[in-house]
């Protein structure tokens, strides 16, 4: 079993335990942000998260405006102008987000449940006896057919709801395979429900399926997908993040259940299958 994690370990750059290590080059540390004191830690959350909301309903406009050029032009300056505001005090790539909480599980800038993240379609999830359900609705900034999602849309909304719920289930893993079958065409502005749950777990290999379906329409999936998840040992975790930290998920706001049984009643997805979009 370890040659096949490690296998396929390997193919995300990590080598086998009996190659050489290779440490990642010491990245220079920049200075840490100063937290806000704790009093005003709930209101910068929710001052980050309206701006997030903000910059998803500019997007939204800027691709379904039929604006006149000048119009266009000068919006685009006004939103320049606001750059140097934001970009005065940033942190590195590989900080912790000051705003975030780890311990509850909330990540404002994860680029699908992030409530501060801009490109995120902001999938609220819940977590009930083992199954995750995500709630989302995508307008024309995820539009990959006209008036459907992007059937890429549709993996990254998968992944991570898949992604989470091995997380939840005490073993956060990383991502080695993630197979998709396309039932149908998601439209959009239709209110989604994505599920996953894990349905195997072998040593270090936990394998997790889940579905998208409208809300409107729970036991018919348009998208079926499987997901393949590794834990790494922690010099491959060392190896591969470095003075990033470990591979601890993105995970939605509900407490980890250790303790998840080897096997659990698998969805009705079939075998792997190629992706599409």
């Amino acid at each position: 079993m370890d040659d096949a994690v490690d296998a396929a370990l390997e193919e995300l750059g990590l080598p086998r335990q009996a190659a050489a290590a290779q440490a990642r080059p010491a990245r220079e540390e920049s200075a840490p942000s100063t937290p806000p004191p704790a009093d005003g830690l709930a209101a910068q959350r929710e001052a980050a998260a309206q701006l997030g909301a903000a910059l998803r309903a500019l997007t939204d406009a800027s691709v379904r405006t039929l604006a006149s050029t000048a119009t266009l032009l000068d919006v685009a300056a006004r939103i320049t102008e606001c750059l140097p505001a934001l970009t005065a005090d940033q942190r590195d790539v590989g900080d912790p987000a000051p705003l975030d909480d780890p311990a509850a599980k909330l990540w404002l800038y994860n680029p699908v449940i992030g409530r501060a993240n801009p490109i995120a379609p902001w999938l609220e999830t819940t977590l009930v006896d083992g199954v995750l359900t995500g709630r989302a609705t995508l307008g024309l900034p995820y539009q990959g057919p006209r008036g459907y999602v992007h059937g890429g849309v549709s993996a990254l909304l998968l992944d991570q709801v898949l992604g989470d719920v091995v997380s939840a289930s005490g073993r956060s893993g990383l991502t080695v395979s993630l197979s998709t079958r396309y039932r149908g065409p998601i439209p959009l502005l239709a209110p989604l429900l994505v599920v996953g749950r894990v349905v195997e777990v072998a040593d270090r290999k936990i394998t997790a399926a889940g579905t998208i379906a409208l809300e409107s329409e729970p036991d018919r999936p348009l998208v079926e997908g499987v997901g393949v998840f590794v834990v790494p040992r922690p010099d491959q975790a060392a190896r591969l993040f470095g003075a990033f930290g470990g591979p601890a998920r993105d995970t939605p706001g509900t407490p980890d259940t250790p303790g998840m049984p080897a096997a659990v009643p698998a969805l009705a997805v079939p075998p792997t299958s190629p992706s599409t979009t």
